[in-house]
C-alpha cells in the first residue's frame, strides 16, 4: 500500500506540535488556502455563529419596538419621517444600541488575549465597538434617507412595522456579529481609513457654508466650526484605532524571530503617533490649546520624517520599491513645506492637508509593508513524498 508524507523543516515541525492535540492535526482547504489545526478546535462556520448570535436580539427588538407602536395608538406606523415614532427610527435605535452590546460580547468571547494587559482588552475592545457601531449607524442613516425619498408615506399596522424592525435590527446585528469574528489586520487598516476619511470628510460638509478652507484645515475642530465636535472625536477615534493595529501588528511580530530592539523602537514611534493624532483632537487650535494643538501637528510629521530618514536602520530587509516610496513622501513633503513658509506659494490649509495626508498615508503603508515581512519569515518549503 502507497503512504504519502509531507516533508517538513524542524522549526515548522517544533510550532506545530504546540497546536497538535496527541500528534494529530486535521486539515483543510479554504479560500485556495491549505489551514492545519488542532482537531478539536470547533470549526463552527463564522456565519453560524453569528447566525447563533443575532437571533435573540433581534427577537427582543422586534418585541420593544411591537409593544412601543401599541402604546402610541396610532393605527398606522410610518415606514420613515419623524413626525412619531418610525420603523426607521426605532430600526436605528435597537440596532445600534444592541449592535454595540452584543459587539462587546462577541468580541471579548471570540478574541480576547489573555496575555494583554486588561486595560489594553478594554481599550481594544471599546474602540472597536465604537468604531462599527458608528459606520452601522452612518449606514443606516444613508439607507433610511433614501428609503425615504423612494417610499414616501408608507405606514403599516403596528405588527407588520414591529416584525420590519425585527428584521432590519436583524440585518445589521449579524454584520456587527459578523466584524467582531473576524477582526484581522487588513480589516483594522480598512476601518482606520473609513473612519479617519469618513469623519474628516463629514466634518468638512458641514462647514462647507462656513468658508473653513479660509482659515485653516485645524478650523474644523475649533467652537467657530458646525459640530466641531465630529473632526475632534475622528482624529481620537483614529488614534485609538492605530494603538489596536499596533498591538496586533507587534504581538504578531513577537513571535517572529526577527522580532529586536529596532521593531520596539517602531512600536514606540507608532504608540508616539497615535498619541500626537489624538493630541490634535483633543486640544483644539484655539486660546490657550493652540501652542499644544501646533506642537502636536509638527510633531505628527516630524515623527514620520525621523522614521522615513532611518527607514533603512531600522528594518534593513525593507524592499527598494516601499524605500523608493518613503524617499518621495519626505522629498513631498519637504517641497510643500518649502512652498509654504518658503515662497508662500500653499496657503496653511492645504499645506496642512498634504502634510497630514502624505503622513496617514505613508504610516498604513508601512504598516503593511511590516506585514509583508512578517508573512515572509513565516514561510517554509514543504516536500510531497509517496513511499
Amino acid at each position: 500500500m502507497t503512504k504519502n508524507y509531507l516533508e517538513i523543516p524542524e522549526e515548522l515541525y517544533n510550532k506545530l506540535s504546540d497546536y497538535a492535540e496527541n500528534d494529530q492535526l486535521s486539515i483543510r482547504l479554504e479560500n485556495q488556502q491549505i489551514l492545519l489545526e488542532n482537531p478539536k478546535i470547533n470549526h463552527t462556520n463564522k456565519q453560524n455563529l453569528a447566525l447563533h448570535y443575532f437571533i435573540v436580539p433581534s427577537l427582543a427588538s422586534g418585541i420593544i419596538a411591537l409593544l412601543i407602536f401599541l402604546s402610541t395608538n396610532h393605527p398606522q406606523i410610518a415606514f420613515t419621517g419623524s413626525r412619531h415614532l418610525s420603523v426607521a427610527s426605532l430600526s436605528i435605535i435597537l440596532s445600534t444600541l444592541f449592535g454595540f452590546f452584543g459587539f462587546i460580547w462577541t468580541y471579548l468571547r471570540k478574541s480576547c488575549d489573555l496575555s494583554k494587559s486588561k486595560f489594553k482588552i478594554f481599550r481594544e475592545t471599546l474602540t472597536l465597538s465604537v468604531a462599527y457601531t458608528s459606520i452601522s449607524f452612518a449606514v443606516q442613516i444613508i439607507f433610511w434617507y433614501i428609503i425615504g425619498k423612494t417610499f414616501n408615506g408608507v405606514t403599516f399596522d403596528p405588527f407588520t412595522a414591529g416584525f420590519l424592525v425585527l428584521v432590519f435590527v436583524g440585518i445589521i446585528f449579524y454584520f456587527l456579529i459578523s466584524a467582531a469574528l473576524s477582526i484581522t489586520l487588513p480589516n483594522l487598516i480598512l476601518l482606520l481609513f473609513t473612519t479617519f476619511i469618513g469623519g474628516i470628510l463629514v466634518s468638512m460638509a458641514t462647514n462647507n457654508q462656513k468658508d473653513w478652507w479660509q482659515h485653516n484645515f485645524s478650523f474644523l475642530g475649533t467652537g467657530e466650526a458646525t459640530q466641531h465636535w465630529q473632526f475632534n472625536i475622528t482624529l481620537i477615534f483614529s488614534a485609538l484605532i492605530l494603538l489596536t493595529i499596533t498591538d496586533f501588528l507587534f504581538a504578531e511580530f513577537s513571535k517572529s524571530s526577527l522580532y529586536n530592539y529596532k521593531f520596539k523602537i517602531i512600536r514606540i514611534f507608532y504608540i508616539l503617533i497615535a498619541f500626537l493624532i489624538a493630541f490634535v483632537g483633543i486640544f483644539p487650535a484655539q486660546s490657550w490649546t493652540m501652542p499644544i494643538h501646533n506642537n502636536s501637528a509638527f510633531g505628527l510629521v516630524a515623527v514620520v520624517l525621523i522614521m522615513i530618514i532611518f527607514l533603512k536602520w531600522l528594518v534593513p530587509t525593507i524592499s527598494k520599491e516601499f524605500l523608493a516610496l518613503s524617499w518621495t513622501a519626505l522629498i513631498a513633503l519637504i517641497l510643500s513645506a518649502v512652498a509654504f513658509m518658503g515662497i508662500h506659494y500653499l496657503s496653511l490649509t492645504v499645506f496642512e492637508i498634504i502634510a497630514f495626508a502624505i503622513a496617514f498615508t505613508w504610516l498604513v503603508m508601512f504598516i503593511n509593508s511590516l506585514r509583508g515581512i512578517i508573512q515572509e519569515g513565516n514561510e517554509w518549503q514543504v516536500k510531497l513524498l509517496q513511499k
